[in-house]
This record gives structure tokens, C-alpha cells and sequence, in this order.
């Protein structure tokens, strides 16, 4: 791509921009805030997958807590061995 067409895609870019924040500021119909579930809301925001993904994280770790706490110490190394050479041979291989 030539600078030319980097400068005109940059300024499109903008005009779209500008557009939808116009949009947005005039606010959406009257309707359309009814149509959205209570829940669904809160994911439409920025931050609000990284939220949900990081919930999900720390009660994927609070389980695994738990069902550790329950292995003995002999068998969790040889499964974490057993991850390690099996990553090590996967990196290996490509």
C-alpha cells in the first residue's frame, strides 16, 4: 500500500468514527433499550468479555483448588512431568 491509500483509508476510518459517535450521542430508539436482556448488557460493554472470561478463570482455578487439595503429591508431579514432556515433545515436532 502507498501512503496515498494508507491516508485515504485513515480518513475513512474517521468518517465512520464521527458518524457513529453522532449516532450514539442521539441515542438509540425507544424500543431498542427494551429489546436487550438485563444480563446481556453488561457483555456488550468494552471490558465486559475480559470481565467474564476472568470470572470464569477464577472459578475454573477455585475448582481445580479444590480437587488438588485431594491429590496426593507423588501423583500431581507426575502429571505436571507428564506436561512437560508432552509439551516439550509437541514444541519438537514443529
Amino acid at each position: 500500500m502507498t501512503d496515498k491509500d494508507i491516508l485515504s483509508e485513515i480518513e475513512e476510518l474517521r468518517t465512520r468514527l464521527n458518524s457513529l459517535s453522532r449516532s450514539r450521542e442521539q441515542g438509540p430508539p425507544g424500543d431498542a433499550t427494551d429489546a436487550i436482556p438485563p444480563g446481556e448488557e453488561e457483555q456488550n460493554t468494552a471490558g465486559g468479555w475480559l470481565q467474564e472470561l476472568l470470572k470464569q478463570a477464577e472459578d475454573l482455578w477455585n475448582g481445580l483448588d479444590i480437587q488438588l487439595k485431594d491429590v496426593p503429591a507423588k501423583t500431581a508431579l507426575v502429571i505436571f512431568a507428564l506436561g512437560v514432556l508432552t509439551g516439550r515433545l509437541l514444541s519438537k515436532r514443529e
